[in-house]
């Protein structure tokens, strides 16, 4: 290669990438007394890095001193990654195009070693692969590594030409420590440099902290957009990632064919969990633990379950001691996405086998938050252990864990009610990491946030079954039911009955009472109890029956106490349908309180079919996307407070109406209604007080109790209907934005109630 095409290619590298090969951040410094930095690991790691660093100004500069940029391979995009068990790695990279595949060398060193040894060095050739524009990927695996022992390899062309050479260690597969991060999500702040500082400082201090790790572990979103090789570029910037492996995840924002040009991983099913040619699920093993990894945006999880299934008959010949399981998409989280109907989907389908598989920890991502839940199964949460010096002595279950951002890209606020599998829920608008270590008896790991470099969790189990594992006792068993009304015939007024057992120990604490202890029974052949569901049998008549629960826990069988059901005839009408024309005012006009009233004159105002709000693709799951789309006032940056709905329907007997009925709606952001001028309830925002064209609902409420991927439903009394009356009714809806910048606004509803 000629000296000008050399510049030429460094050119068009540094052009595509959008990013400064100069590495401008500030080393990190060890809080005192914290960190023992004197390990010779880390020595030979700054060592490599600095030579790294100077031969990449040496190829920038036009070849200043005697090394040429010709002798340099124009390697980018390093993947480097554990292969598929710990005597092998995976590599992947970005070169510029050619029909040539490149190579791989490594070789085994003493610890400190700097110099390649180009006599001892096993050479494996890669294959090519779909790379951008421009670039070809390469990608190889490499065998045959020893354990507690250095290594250097380097990247080449095939011709001679190879990159600076990169140290790594394996470690000792039966005690090991890894690191876990989650989103990095680079770009997604808008500054990119930015994202990418903060990105590498969080690797540092991991790898710092942890220099012994044999490999990091991402949970997802490495980019924000998922084509943008400038993000890609910077992801891949930060040095650790040249010198420790990492298993990555597939995020949402990674779901494209660019995410499987950059990684190589070890056993991928091409098949199962492959969504948009992003790639499949894989699993590797490390020692004796069993680590699998989905691609949770697939739509059809019983993929996923299929590739577990296999995986675990796959290792039928391996006994495992610890099995951990990766994916993106946190289905036991604390934040904005933690009650989106994908995700509570995800969980339905994935809960029963990784039950059944017997996962002792999954990592997760996505919502940017930090949330470590207690011991789960079968849905339940688990706190009855034994607990020796903080540790959980051989516990039932599994425990999820949910990273927030690595970089501090981006942050989601927490929902603003503790959800029950939460043990630990925070969000510290901080970039974070977790340090995990593996013993063949203990699983723990620790949460740092980077900006304080304080420790903000741990926790600890313990497997060993030569410990006699004593747990405090069970003293009391408790039967709870959510309704005691049955609906005889199809309704979509009354919930389904779920019963649920509640254990106390002899310390006032929870008593784990596993679903499998459990057995229903009833004094009726009119229902029948399911997995804790109680169902009616055909042609169940009205009356009452009596249901309790029988509880084994080890040579003592426990009865609950006593639920009566009520079993009642029932029929219902739907007085205002979802979908129906609406008058509406959104003038952002003063209407006072006049406007409520079914005598007032509406017959000026705009008339839709709802939903009915702004943007056009705003929608409510069922409900659907805006049916008539309605103003916000002149400025988009000034958007009026109060908008007015008000819908009328007919009661042709108002004495046959019951004493129960309910409201479902969606709405953005907060709602007030009335039923002939008088209030029936309200939703986001506040129990009292009167509000008007002025109130935003940011303003006069302190959370945001709404969500925009469900829909909402509240039950009102005989005091509300008894509003209702013969002939004409009115409802009308006050709808409140939550600030003048909201992006959007929704309203539809129906109103059902029962008959006497």
């Amino acid at each position: 290669m000629t000296l000008k095409m050399s510049v030429k290619y460094c050119c068009l590298v540094m052009l595509l990438l959008g990013i400064s090969l100069l590495d401008d951040s500030e080393p990190v410094e060890a809080a005192p007394g914290k960190i023992d930095m004197a390990s010779s690991l880390m020595e030979g790691q700054r060592q490599v890095y600095h030579s790294h660093l100077a031969n990449s100004l040496l190829f920038m500069d036009g070849g200043l001193n005697s090394r040429q940029q010709d002798d340099v391979y124009p390697a980018t995009h390093i993947a480097f990654a554990p292969g598929s068990d710990e005597s092998r790695m995976n590599f992947s990279w970005y070169a510029p195009s050619t029909w040539r595949a490149g190579q791989v060398q490594y070789a085994k060193v003493a610890a400190g070693t700097e110099i390649f040894p180009e006599t001892a060095a096993v050479t494996v050739e890669a294959q090519l692969k779909n790379a951008t524009f421009g670039y070809s990927a390469h990608e190889a695996v490499i065998t045959g590594l020893d354990s507690e022992s250095h290594y250097l390899y380097r990247l080449g062309n095939g011709r001679g030409n190879w990159t600076d050479a990169f140290l790594f260690q394996t470690q000792n597969p039966e005690s090991y420590e890894f690191v876990m991060i989650a989103d990095p999500q680079i770009g997604a702040s808008g500054n990119i440099e930015a994202d990418r500082r903060a990105w590498e400082k969080t690797l540092q201090q991991a790898t710092v902290r942890t220099p012994n790790s044999s490999f990091i572990v991402s949970a997802g979103d490495q980019v924000d957009a998922r084509d943008s090789e400038a993000e890609y570029a910077a992801y891949f910037a930060p040095r650790p990632l040249r010198h420790y492996p990492t298993a990555t995840t597939i995020g949402n924002h990674d779901n494209t064919y660019h995410y499987s040009s950059h990684f190589n991983v070890p056993n991928e099913n091409k098949e199962l969990g492959n969504y948009d040619n992003s790639g499949g699920n894989y699993y590797f093993s490390y020692g004796d633990t069993l680590f699998m990894n989905l691609n949770s945006n697939s739509l059809n999880p019983e993929e996923h379950i299929q590739f577990m299934e296999e995986t675990m008959e796959a290792t039928a010949d391996r006994e495992w001691k610890w099995k951990i399981l990766i994916f993106h998409h946190s289905i036991y989280s604390a934040a904005a996405h933690s009650q989106s109907e994908f995700v509570l989907e995800l969980r339905d389908q994935l809960v029963p086998a990784i039950d059944a598989i017997g996962f002792d920890a999954v990592l997760m991502g996505h919502d940017h938050s930090y949330v470590r839940t207690y011991q789960m199964k079968n849905f339940q949460v688990l706190k009855n252990h034994m607990v020796q010096d903080g540790a959980l002595i051989n516990p039932h279950g599994t425990v999820y864990i949910t990273g927030s951002t690595a970089s501090g890209s981006k942050f989601y606020n927490m929902q603003p009610e503790r959800e029950p599998y939460s043990a630990v829920r925070k969000q510290w608008e901080a970039p974070t990491y977790m340090s995990f270590r593996v013993e063949p008896e203990r699983l723990s790991f620790q949460t740092y946030r980077t900006d304080t470099e304080e420790l903000v969790d741990e926790y600890e189990i313990i497997k060993d079954s030569s410990i006699e594992t004593i747990v405090p006792a069970l003293e009391q068993v408790e039967l709870t039911a959510n309704s005691t009304v049955l609906a005889t015939t199809d309704n979509t007024f009354y919930p389904q009955v779920a019963l649920t057992v509640e254990g106390e120990n002899v310390e006032g604490g929870q008593y784990d009472i596993l679903a499998e202890s459990i057995t229903f029974r009833t004094d009726s052949d009119d229902v029948q109890i399911k997995g804790g569901v109680v169902e009616l049998a055909e042609n169940a008549a009205a009356g009452t029956v009596e249901v309790y629960a029988e509880i084994v826990d080890g040579d003592r069988i426990w009865d609950s106490n006593v639920i009566e059901l009520e079993l009642v005839d029932h029929d219902e009408i739907d007085l205002l349908a979802r979908g129906s024309n609406w008058r509406y005012l959104d003038d952002g006009s003063d209407q006072g309180t006049a406007w409520r009233s079914a005598e007032f004159d509406d017959g000026d105002w705009e008339r839709g079919s709802a939903p009915l709000g702004f943007p056009e693709d705003e929608e409510r799951p069922e409900f659907g996307e805006v049916g008539t789309l309605i103003g916000y006032g002149s400025d988009e940056d000034d958007k009026i407070a109060l908008t007015y709905f008000r819908a009328e329907f007919d009661v042709e007997q108002a004495d046959d109406i019951g004493n129960r009925g309910y409201v479902e709606f969606g709405v953005d952001d907060g709602v007030i209604l009335y039923l002939n001028g008088e209030e029936i309830m309200r939703f986001n925002m506040p129990e009292k007080g009167e509000f008007g064209f002025e109130d935003y609902q940011g303003a006069v409420m302190d959370e945001y109790y709404g969500s925009e991927s469900k829909i909402e439903r509240i039950y009102l009394d005989e005091t509300a209907l008894s509003q209702l009356k013969n002939g004409r009714n009115v409802l009308s809806a006050q709808v409140h934005q939550d600030d003048r910048f909201s992006s959007d606004l929704y309203w539809d509803m129906e109103l059902v109630v029962n008959t006497k």
